[in-house]
């Protein structure tokens, strides 16, 4: 079989014969139908120091089968599986969890002590065929497509970023970063009772996309976010909530200054170093509430997008903006820096 990889520390990725796997007993292989490009992914092209910052944490052995972000059809399940059948349709967990540890044993498996991640600490889905721990599948319903399965994982993050905002009905979100989690979590919150979204991009493409979901769209460089904030909420004092999905040091220059007093910021994106943040100013005397997020809820948060994307509360593929197949993998990354939403990669037509 084909499957991009990740063959030495080095820019860029090959797409070459590998050996079709077999499962072990707790696997199953997956016969890919649809995968979507992640801003790890495009870090892990490039190879800069945040790629290999989290290589380095998750464990990463040369070469790897890319990519995490996937849907496909069951083929094959190890001797030990029992709740994955051959034909089941399925998406897949980022975050492999040990099953013994004190936060997989209370509640809280996304964020494991011992956890892997998928397509990093072991082979990922940009391939004909995937394997994957059967303990990260998540059935899909019938009438949710396999492209909307591979968006689960993304939009399970916005998902999950609306679930700790503590969103009451009629707030007024501000959302830094238009990618494809920051416009799915636009979707979600119109979707669920926010009165107004402000989201927040320096690429105009980005911006209008949030504009056609919804929102009030804002380049940072070319307008006067802080006077639009000001005048949109003045009688607040700021935004209720803030999500920060840019990974961005310089956003957290200003952030808090747009925030009302005790309102509340839930951390998203991943800054690659230190970020200085006055906590007296910013966190104590504003009276501000906190909450770094790493991944969904294991299945929580599933079952939860699940409920909106059948019922047609939101269509998560409006953040698809550009579709290939594996064997274009070098177009796909280079249309990313030309401008892009969500980037798919679906089986080749035989």
């Amino acid at each position: 079989m084909k499957a991009v990889l990740k063959t030495g520390p080095v820019y860029g990725f090959s797409y070459d014969e590998v050996e079709r796997p077999t499962p072990k007993p707790n696997e199953v292989l997956i016969d890919v139908e649809a995968a979507a490009i992640c801003g790890t992914d495009i870090s892990y092209n490039k190879w800069g120091q945040s790629a290999i910052d989290f290589a380095s944490k998750f464990n990463v052995k040369f070469p790897f089968v890319v990519g995490h972000e996937c849907a496909g059809t069951v083929v094959e399940v190890g001797s030990e599986v029992n709740n994955i059948k051959v034909g089941d349709r399925v998406a897949l967990e980022t975050h492999i969890p040990c099953g013994e540890c004190y936060q997989c044993r209370t509640g809280q498996a996304h964020n494991c002590q011992n956890m892997g991640i998928y397509g990093t600490s072991c082979d990922g889905c940009f391939a004909d065929f995937a394997i994957a721990p059967a303990n990260v599948c998540f059935k899909l319903p019938d009438s949710v497509s396999f492209e909307e399965g591979a968006l689960f994982e993304p939009a399970g993050v916005a998902m999950r970023a609306v679930e700790e905002s503590g969103l009451q009905p009629g707030e007024t979100a501000l959302v830094f970063g238009c990618g494809a989690v920051g416009l799915l979590a636009t979707q979600i919150l119109l979707a669920s009772g926010a009165g107004r979204v402000i989201a927040v991009d320096i690429d105009d493409y980005r911006v209008e996309m949030a504009k056609k979901f919804g929102a009030i769209g804002i380049n940072s460089l070319t307008e006067d976010l802080p006077a639009i904030i000001k005048e949109l909420t003045s009688e607040r004092g700021g935004v209720d909530f803030i999500f920060e999905m840019t990974g961005s040091p310089k956003v957290y220059e200003t952030l808090f200054d747009f925030l009302r007093l005790e309102g509340r910021v839930v951390t998203v994106g991943h800054p690659g170093g230190p970020v200085s943040i006055n906590i007296t100013q910013n966190i104590n005397l504003k009276g501000a509430r906190i909450k770094g997020l790493f991944g969904r809820h294991i299945w929580d948060t599933w079952y939860k997008l699940a409920g909106l994307v059948e019922n047609k509360r939101i269509n998560i593929l409006d953040v698809v903006t550009h579709r290939f197949s594996f064997s274009q993998v070098d177009e796909a990354f280079d249309q990313v820096s030309k401008g892009a939403g969500k980037i798919m990669f679906l089986k080749e037509k035989e």
